[in-house]
């Protein structure tokens, strides 16, 4: 079966969205002209025909995502930018460093069985 859309309606990345989410019930073959893109549909065995208006009803819901993808953009960079800007830790003066003083342990204290004082 083969369908036609005009191409002033629907975004070239709508058809191939929709077209993609039949994959699985069915071959795929995508064509276009200077108007209309074509779909030609071969239905893989076991699966029944997919019907002109439920493609429709995909490359609607497509299409409405890719704009509000392209609607959101620029908020979800910014806040993405805001987010990583907030989690870099800036380094501390010199003066407000911790002085640890050196002090000896020896390997009596240091390698010992945690779970032999603590059980």
């Amino acid at each position: 079966m083969q369908f036609k859309f005009n191409k002033y309606l629907y975004s070239k990345i709508s058809l191939i969205k929709a077209a993609y989410n039949y994959t699985d019930k069915a071959f795929m073959h995508l064509d276009a002209d200077e108007n209309y893109y074509y779909v030609d549909i071969e239905m893989k065995n076991g699966y029944k025909d997919i019907e002109e208006k439920e493609f429709v009803n995909e490359m609607l819901v497509q299409s409405i995502r890719h704009e509000v993808y392209l609607e959101t953009k620029n908020i979800r960079e910014l806040l993405l930018a805001r987010a990583m800007s907030t989690s870099i830790v800036a380094e501390t003066d010199s003066s407000e460093d911790v002085v640890v003083e050196n002090e000896e342990y020896s390997e009596n204290e240091i390698l010992k069985d945690w779970f032999d004082e603590n059980e």
